[in-house]
């Protein structure tokens, strides 16, 4: 897997205390990455529900770590998210992305986010641009 030294990354790092400090497995049969994650009062949009963007962030995250363990660096070209119902707050939420294809320097994946009961609350597909190594400002 690739890892880059910044570990306060807001989906990932460990350093982060304001991230959301996702701890992702990944199955390298299926390209898959999977996980479980529950989300404090601190993250909440409407009363007891899990803010959008949070949501939005955790199926980012979910679908960068597939390409991370293919060892691609790429960065988020374009996300597309459906929410489908309320993700609540202290609710178990049970995350799965995974690889789609590549066609030259665009990859595709796609990830879900599922409740305890076992219904999808939103689902993302998403493009990322491989490039050689990640920008920085001059």
């Amino acid at each position: 897997m690739i890892e880059y030294e910044d570990k306060t990354c807001f989906g990932c790092g460990e350093g982060n205390p304001r991230g959301l400090q996702l701890k992702l497995k990944y199955d390298p049969d299926t390209k898959t990455a999977y996980g479980e994650y529950t989300a404090g009062q601190d993250l909440e949009g409407p009363p007891n529900i899990i803010h959008a963007g949070i949501l939005s962030a955790i199926l980012d995250e979910t679908m960068i770590m597939v390409n991370k363990n293919m060892e691609v660096v790429a960065l988020t070209g374009e996300i597309t998210v459906r929410y489908l119902q309320p993700a609540f707050i202290e609710e178990n939420l049970y995350i799965r992305g995974w690889h789609v294809k590549k066609n030259k320097r665009v990859i595709e994946n796609r990830a879900e986010i599922e409740n305890e009961m076992g219904k999808i609350v939103a689902r993302a597909k998403g493009k990322y641009l491989e490039v050689d190594e990640i920008p920085q400002p001059e």
